[in-house]
């Protein structure tokens, strides 16, 4: 498989990517996914299957020193075969590369498996948001430093 930049031409497929992994109320909109492939201060990476189908996407932003991991999706009958790894991989080698020096992601402390993918990729917990994704639905807000090594990948 194929980590590449995310197209205009992906949107559908990530879109179903959306309703696969998201109730309704938290799925991201084609206006939001079509603003987030088109602006320029985001990097938005996907994984392609031998088809050219998106079989993942992340998205990641920065500001001065500090990146932000803004989402990732992968499809259910691809996950557990590291492709939200190497999504979030490719995002720090990204953010490093443009001179972030730590990373902030918001989860779902119920989402035990991006919890653990997470703490996998060295994201430490450094607060909870209460009611971040409605009411009596908080966030694990986790942290990742970042180290020059971190960007080898990225020319």
């Amino acid at each position: 498989m194929i980590i590449s930049h995310a197209r205009t031409e992906d949107l559908a497929d990530i879109l179903a990517l959306e309703q696969a992994g998201f109730e309704p109320a938290e799925q991201w909109s084609e206006t939001a996914w079509a603003e987030e492939l088109a602006n320029p201060d985001r990097h938005v990476v996907a994984q392609l299957d031998l088809d050219a189908h998106v079989v993942g996407v992340a998205t990641f932003s920065r500001v001065e020193e500090s990146a932000d991991l803004l989402r990732v999706l992968v499809r259910p009958d691809a996950r557990g075969r590291g492709i939200g790894a190497s999504l979030v991989r490719a995002g720090l080698d990204w953010a490093a590369a443009v001179g972030a020096h730590q990373m902030l992601l918001e989860v779902s402390p119920e989402n035990e498996s991006a919890v653990g993918l997470y703490r996998r990729l060295e994201f430490e917990p450094i607060s909870t948001r209460r009611d971040y994704y409605g009411p009596g639905r908080s966030a694990l807000v986790m942290m990742r430093t970042l180290a020059a090594d971190d960007a080898w990948a990225v020319a």
